[in-house]
């Protein structure tokens, strides 16, 4: 069940009412009335479940969907209105394609007789993890990965993948990030968490390695990493434990990580890259410092977030931003990559704009390990087939005679 809500409407009368109805499901309640307020006192979006109104005065709902989505928070929202129901359903829209929880739409006249309609639901939905649940997952084998297939935009070669963590709750089935990472930054265990999903990466780079597949795997790492006392060490012990290829390992860190001082972080990375590790700078045009953190810190690869990618063949301003940075890194002699890629077109004007490197769900999904090595001999036998008139049987991909892909072509 969850615990905390907020209702946020510029009217104090439907602020109380909202409250009260609330209180009456077992929820702690807080009130906002415009996103000023929100801006002054973010302790108020500690919230899992949001009443939100659709129009603020000057501002609207969707000024508080993008506030919510640059804080890469996440909560159950309804919109509450006296709107028509084609505002609401456009406003609904938005909020489902920033991967909000959207309960759906109520008007103000129904808050008393319909609200327990979207409540009761959510009494039935599971507590949030807690602190404990993540340490043991941690040590139990409860954390896996997914990898994220990596392109060479200019050839369409597969060259690696990203590796995202995934966590096999025991109650609650597969965790995604965004309901643990959090939990991980605030309870000190984001340390512990790092250091398993770099164990998992390596296990698995050496895996591809021993199928003769020279794949580069890219892992993201936080600020904490960086920080945390002896990790050099640690980190060299590890690689060497794996028997690495160091020169296929992309370590990222996102530019909304929060690298206060940046000359120890600039002794750490170079240190990394001397032990051959590739560095990128993740999510670059979504924080505060991403010129700066680009010129002090030894990157060599720089990755376009995916709130510009995923709207470059529909929003002229994302375009112009996207080029800007590929300009930029080629001007830099970094590698760019592309994250967030969804459509044909979208994929084409990256192409065509000469982007190195690129990944979304236009090329392929996350997958699990053995997915990932399905997807790839599946792969190179499509490539195969578009280039040659007879399929050979030994797949080039897993270096099987007889792998399923190969069967299919006989």
């Amino acid at each position: 069940m969850l615990s905390n809500a907020l209702v946020i409407d510029d009217d104090p009368d439907i602020q109380r009412l909202g409250e009260l109805l609330l209180i009456k499901h077992g929820f702690s309640v807080a009130k906002a009335g415009s996103l000023g307020e929100l801006a002054r006192q973010p302790a108020l979006l500690n919230a899992e479940l949001i009443l939100l109104d659709i129009g603020l005065g000057e501002f609207t709902a969707l000024d508080i969907l993008d506030y919510l989505h640059d804080l890469r928070l996440k909560a159950s929202i309804l919109f509450i209105s006296s709107c028509s129901k084609e505002t609401a359903a456009a406003v609904i829209a938005s909020g489902k394609a920033k991967g909000f929880h959207v309960l759906g739409f109520l008007p103000k006249s129904k808050l008393i007789s319909d609200l327990s309609t979207y409540i009761e639901p959510l009494k039935h939905t599971p507590k949030a993890p807690t602190e404990q649940e993540l340490s043991k997952a941690i040590t139990d084998d409860q954390i896996f990965l997914a990898f994220q297939p990596q392109i060479d935009l200019q050839n369409g070669r597969v060259i690696g993948a990203e590796a995202l963590v995934r966590w096999h709750n025991p109650e609650r089935g597969v965790l995604y990030p965004d309901s643990f990472i959090r939990l991980a930054e605030q309870s000190g265990l984001i340390l512990p968490l790092t250091w398993r999903v770099i164990e998992l990466a390596l296990k698995q780079q050496a895996q591809w390695q021993a199928q003769q597949w020279e794949l580069n795997v890219a892992i993201n790492i936080p600020a904490a990493f960086i920080k945390a006392e002896g990790m050099l060490d640690a980190f060299n012990l590890l690689t060497h434990q794996h028997h690495s290829a160091l020169g296929n390992i992309s370590l990222e860190l996102t530019e909304t990580a929060g690298v206060e001082c940046l000359g120890y972080a600039c002794h750490i990375l170079k240190a990394l890259r001397q032990l051959g590790c590739q560095l990128a700078l993740d999510d670059f045009g979504t924080g505060y410092s991403s010129l700066t953190q680009l010129y002090r810190l030894p990157f060599n690869e720089l990755k376009i977030d995916r709130s510009f990618v995923s709207r470059i063949d529909q929003d002229k301003d994302a375009l112009a931003i996207t080029l800007a940075i590929i300009s930029l890194g080629k001007s830099l002699g970094l590698t760019v990559i592309a994250e967030g890629i969804e459509t044909a077109a979208q994929h084409a004007m990256l192409v065509g704009a000469g982007c190195t490197v690129g990944q979304g769900y236009f090329i392929a999904r996350p997958l699990t390990a053995g997915a990932f090595n399905a997807w790839m001999c599946e792969r190179s036998h499509s490539l195969a087939q578009d280039h040659e008139e007879s399929m050979p049987l030994r797949c080039n991909a897993c270096r099987v005679t007889e792998c399923s892909a190969a069967m299919r072509a006989r």
